[in-house]
């Protein structure tokens, strides 16, 4: 199962890997230039270590005859937290920095782990594993055949759920009875800040990673008309009747906003004749896309009614 968004032939192809739900999701963007890039998706958040993760890959060129991206195995990849001082700079403590190695975990599909760099410790000492701290900062190193990338995510504090409730109740066309979930929530009295919403329910119970979560019908929520506001968002996604929902809020900053919103933005395109999407990365490097995305998260679950 792909997600394709295709563009004329001069176009160079990224295909971005997005797990895990057992298939790809790509997309394909025009580029100025013919040399393959590295596809950076990488994630820290503050309450599910084994979300914390890096995956690496290599996009294809046209000449190729296949979108499927490239794992790239073998580099080095680490992060780092720190803090802000009062001068505006970011103090990066050594001493807790994490090595992330290529591992399976049981929830990833087997032939599919390539590439995916997690914290060891969620083998060996789960307790001990990555997790981010709100307020803090987290640098992301990354070495590739000599090649440096680099990203830094802040953490913003949790917005918390106020509740969630089912609205729009309605019967589906094979005669299913579903309903949406609106999230009701108080926006923070500051600027800045945006909303990334993920859930998981019985399509995607099994599945591994953010990507897995709810990525096809993602709603996001920026901070310009709304600040301070108290706020009803409706999904437009239809939940079964009976079904338990885990609700997902992520406040991230205005950058892993963009890259999101230029993500959907690309994969949603109307085909090869509608107006290219650029991503808005968030990385730095040579011939390098993608984003690091720092997700304050609150959770609530819900049983459709």
């Amino acid at each position: 199962m792909t997600d394709s968004y295709k563009l004329p032939n001069i176009a160079i192809i990224i295909s971005l890997l997005l797990l895990f739900t057992g298939c790809e999701k790509n997309f394909d963007i025009g580029l100025g230039h013919t040399e393959p890039q590295l596809v950076v998706e990488a994630y820290i958040n503050t309450e599910i270590p084994a979300y914390n993760y890096v995956i690496l890959s290599k996009s294809q060129t046209i000449e190729n005859t296949s979108i499927a991206s490239i794992p790239v195995k073998n580099a080095l990849v680490k992060i780092s937290e720190g803090s802000l001082m009062q001068n505006n700079t970011i103090v990066w403590d050594s001493s807790s920095s994490v090595i992330l190695k290529e591992t399976t975990l049981p929830d990833v599909p087997a032939g599919i782990s390539d590439g995916i760099y997690t914290d060891p410790n969620l083998q060996t000492d789960p307790a001990r594993a990555l997790r981010g701290i709100a307020g803090k900062y987290y640098l992301l190193e990354i070495e590739v055949n000599g090649e440096i990338f680099t990203a830094t995510a802040p953490l913003l504090s949790p917005i918390p759920i106020d509740h969630l409730s089912t609205d729009y109740h309605y019967t589906d066309e094979d005669g299913t009875s579903k309903g949406r979930i609106t999230v009701n929530f108080k926006d923070p009295d500051t600027t800045g800040n945006c909303q990334l919403f993920y859930w998981r329910h019985s399509d995607n119970q099994k599945s591994f990673g953010w990507g897995s979560l709810g990525t096809r019908k993602r709603i996001t929520n920026s901070d310009e008309n709304n600040n301070g506001s108290y706020m009803r968002l409706t999904n437009s996604y239809g939940f079964v009747k009976g079904d338990s929902i885990t609700y997902y809020m992520a406040n991230v900053t205005r950058d892993v906003y963009n890259f999101w919103d230029s993500y959907n933005k690309a994969r949603n395109s109307n085909g090869p004749l509608s107006t290219p999407v650029s991503l808005l990365s968030n990385i730095s490097g040579n011939n390098v896309t993608g984003c690091f995305s720092g997700l304050a998260i609150s959770a609530a679950t819900i049983i459709m009614d």
